[in-house]
């Protein structure tokens, strides 16, 4: 699917709606895919989260995200950086609310 016919926007009543709303300046979440899948988070197994869309964030939004995982994990922005062309960023799923055009469906 296009991201013409899907879009994603912040979960208000996600308890990380704030934080996430600090760091991509808006509702939108910019993602690769409408489609969730299931990773591991720290310790937590089969948490349902969607890829963060790098490419498409602001140069601002990439900023406060480095800036936010270094901080939280206390490491460079430069290794966040390094991580960040290798493995992605991952968003849970119950953060984020995903509309699907009736188009995709029909």
């Amino acid at each position: 699917m296009t991201a013409e016919l899907w879009t994603a926007i912040l979960n208000p009543d996600s308890p990380n709606y704030e934080r996430w709303r600090e760091v991509l300046g808006s509702e939108r979440v910019p993602l690769k895919s409408c489609h969730p899948v299931k990773t591991t988070l720290g310790e937590e197994k089969d948490v349902e989260v969607y890829m963060l869309d790098l490419a498409a964030m602001t140069l601002a939004q990439r900023s406060r995200l480095v800036s936010r995982i270094a901080t939280t994990f206390e490491t460079t922005c430069a290794s966040v950086e390094q991580e960040l062309g290798q493995r992605g960023f991952p968003i849970r799923a119950a953060d984020v609310i995903v509309a699907i055009s009736m188009r995709a469906v029909i």
